[in-house]
């Protein structure tokens, strides 16, 4: 529990002394941020001088990044806004969306056209030299919404600049079922990976498997998912330092659990499961266990009212380090082509909408799907109303990003997430059962990524 207790306490001290003192941080906003210390979230309020009036009438704002396939209403959320917020404020705002957006993204700053606004959910690290500096964003929303929880700056702080404004986290809940584990005399899901183990045989063994994506071929649950397994078992990818630790006997004992967990419990397909295949083998009643977001139980609810009412939702078991859960950040950033008016109305346009008065709704509407990075939210109407979805004001606070005990997200962490990293570590030890192979072999890809950084 060593880890876990250090985290809490870096948690601690990121609450009580980077949050509480970032407007003299921010008001030097050209000074690295001190190797030693987390990057600092936003002024508090009162500490920053409110902007000048936006010089916007007349411009255009275009937005580009992917779309909100498993919850098109968020985008709907988004789209209804700026029409009604563009038309008061006589800027035009269109978009562009494409679940392939990345070649798009580059292509618009490589060209310096196409895009003022983009959404994105890798690293923004990737992107440092494009971005335009949103502290004044940052520090609004820092200071309406209780002093950011320290994931954001982690991410979206380099070398004192905030590269966009993260607009949330999706968490990886366990989503079960329920009728089946009552049939194994089980209430709910167990506390301890040891004991989702045992009854994992016992349902693997009436074709009832897990559907463990330990895989590099999906984006979001290849990075999640493993990271579950390897954090509860001690495993972490950087000291604090900066330094890899990945190389490790607490890294080697998450795989031999993980082989244990899809050899004796899961899916044999597991390992190549993209990021829709987990949701549909659930759905299609093929697994018993998954961990995702809620876009297995909607759906469900939607076109499967007796699948929903037979499944549930609980936190990711402990393991001899704690209990983990992982958070992946999406976030807006500005790129630093805009200029003039486009560049008032697209600071004035994010201020607005990821306000707490009118960002609420995005969220409602998500019903777990993204959850805050603020405090505040806590006790605001936006947390879903279904029971089975309750877990998600657990899991926003529990949440860690890839690389947690970095100060801040360097850029080869960012590579190891953006290149899902992890996924194939735990691929390659599940497919072949060799922990210690799996292992040097991810290890030399790294050697190969610090080459890029």
């Amino acid at each position: 529990m060593t880890d876990r207790k250090q985290l809490m306490n870096r948690r601690t001290f990121l609450r009580t002394t980077a949050l509480g003192v970032t407007g003299v941080i921010l008001a030097a906003c050209t000074a690295p941020v001190a190797p030693a210390v987390a990057p600092t979230a936003a002024p508090a309020a009162g500490a920053a001088a409110a902007p000048a009036a936006p010089a916007m009438e007349g411009a255009t704002i275009k937005f580009l990044g992917g779309p909100w396939s498993f919850l098109p209403d968020l985008d709907i959320v988004i789209d209804s806004f700026a029409a009604e917020w563009g038309k008061e404020n006589n800027v035009t705002i269109t978009f562009e969306r494409d679940a392939q957006v990345l070649p798009k993204i580059q292509t618009a700053i490589e060209t310096g056209s196409g895009a003022n606004i983009i959404q994105f959910s890798s690293p923004p690290a990737i992107f440092a030299n494009a971005l335009v500096d949103v502290k004044e964003i940052v520090a609004q929303l820092d200071s309406e919404g209780g002093g950011y929880l320290p994931n954001a700056p982690y991410q979206m702080v380099s070398e004192g600049r905030w590269l966009g404004v993260p607009i949330g986290q999706h968490n990886w809940f366990i989503n079960y079922r329920e009728d089946w584990l009552k049939e194994e005399g089980y209430d709910a899901f167990p506390e301890t990976w040891e004991e989702a183990l045992s009854l994992g045989a016992k349902l693997k063994a009436k074709g009832r498997p897990y559907g463990m994506p330990f895989t590099d071929l999906a984006g979001g649950d290849g990075n999640a998912v493993p990271r579950l397994v390897l954090w509860a078992f001690g495993g972490k990818e950087f000291n604090a330092d900066g330094s890899l630790t990945l190389d490790s006997q607490e890294t080697l004992d998450a795989l031999e659990f993980a082989i244990r967990l899809h050899n004796e419990a899961g899916d044999p397909g597991e390992v190549g499961y993209d990021d829709g295949a987990n949701n549909a083998a659930f759905l299609a009643g093929q697994i018993s266990m998954t961990p995702n977001v809620n876009t297995i139980y909607l759906p469900a609810k939607k076109n499967n009212p007796e699948l929903a009412a037979n499944m549930n939702h609980a936190l990711p078991p402990q393991g001899p380090a704690g209990r983990f859960g992982y958070g992946s950040l999406p976030w807006w950033g500005i790129l630093n082509q805009t200029e003039g008016a486009e560049l008032d109305a697209a600071k004035a346009f994010m201020a607005a909408f990821l306000s707490m008065k009118n960002f609420g709704a995005f969220y409602k509407a998500g019903q777990g799907y993204i959850l805050p990075l603020l405090p505040n939210y806590d006790n605001e109407p936006i947390w879903p109303e279904d029971p089975k979805l309750a877990i998600a004001k657990e899991m926003f606070k529990l949440a860690l990003p890839a690389g947690y005990a970095l100060p801040n997200q360097t850029k080869l962490a960012a590579l190891i997430q953006d290149k899902i990293v992890i996924g194939k570590l735990f691929s390659q030890a599940c497919s072949t059962g060799d922990a210690r192979g799996a292992l040097d072999g991810v290890m030399k890809d790294i050697a190969d990524l610090e080459l890029l950084t």
